[in-house]
């Protein structure tokens, strides 16, 4: 009989590819391994080392706080006025009512715009004039805080003198004064004066009126005073403007443009501006307020 010998079996690889491929799987089997082992031991032992020995940052040091003394006000000493902030707004501050605040006053420049009466030497119509210095007065008035009534819209309107009492009546003026400049038929006649009504409800207050803005207007231009029969203040029965007018009226003659002197000195648009402060100051001294 014919003993049976067993043959020992030899593991080999005889295709390229399947050892190719084997090789492949060991080297990834190891690459985990090792990727393994640094992530979860490695790695955690490094930052523990990092930790342990890392150089602690100093906590900032606050400096103590120390109180300021406030400071000591000496009572002699005014106080100070407080300041605003940047940015804010301040109260504003009412402004004073003026010296004539509640007053209403009547302003007539004499003549209208058909008048050829004009000036012998500027050759200004006597209307133009008339205008110029009324406007002035009605400034200078509404400057001082009245409500001025002034009867006529333009240089250009020829009201007639009914007219324009309507206008200061339905206007409640306190006072009227009319602007006027003087024509005669002598050069040489000069100066200021007024007219008065010579019967009128104020007699006395007209008289008054006309007085103290007469001599302002004077003093304050160092023009002459014209008289007739000893006075510069002549009453007139027959003008309709200053028998009609309600309110205490008077006519206030600025000089003459018949005189050459005159008619220059008072066409003048510097002295106007004086000529214009002299009425207004009268004004204020006829309603006893403080200039």
């Amino acid at each position: 009989m014919k003993k049976i010998v067993k043959r020992r079996r030899t593991f080999r690889i005889n295709n390229p590819l399947a050892f190719g491929i084997l090789c492949a799987m060991i080297l990834i089997l190891l690459a985990g391994v090792t990727y393994a082992l640094v992530a979860g031991v490695i790695s955690p032992a490094i930052v523990n080392y990092q930790i342990a020995n890392a150089t602690p940052t100093p906590s900032p040091t606050v400096a103590p706080v120390t109180a300021t003394p406030s400071p000591t006000i000496d009572p002699a000493l005014p106080t100070p006025s407080p300041t605003l902030e940047p940015g804010a707004t301040p109260t504003p501050t009412a402004e004073p009512a003026g010296a004539l605040e509640g007053h209403i006053i009547g302003i007539d420049p004499a003549r209208g715009y058909s008048s050829q009466i004009r000036g012998v030497s500027t050759k200004v119509y006597a209307n133009r004039l008339n205008y110029a210095v009324a406007t002035l007065v009605k400034e200078k008035l509404e400057a001082e805080g009245a409500t001025v009534v002034f009867t006529l819209s333009s240089v250009k309107d020829d009201k007639t003198s009914a007219e324009r009492v309507k206008v200061l009546n339905d206007g409640n003026v306190e006072i009227a004064v009319r602007i006027e400049c003087n024509s005669v038929g002598s050069s040489d006649t000069r100066g200021a004066m007024a007219w008065v009504p010579e019967k009128h409800d104020k007699k006395a207050e007209c008289d008054k009126l006309a007085s103290a803005v007469l001599n302002a207007y004077v003093s304050a231009t160092k023009l002459p005073l014209r008289t007739i029969n000893d006075t510069s203040i002549i009453d007139k029965s027959d003008e309709t403007f200053l028998n009609n007018t309600n309110a205490p009226v008077f006519t206030l003659f600025l000089g003459h443009i018949s005189n050459a002197t005159e008619d220059k000195a008072i066409n003048d648009a510097d002295f106007q501006q004086t000529m214009a402060q002299g009425i207004v100051t009268g004004i204020l001294r006829y309603l006893g307020v403080n200039e």
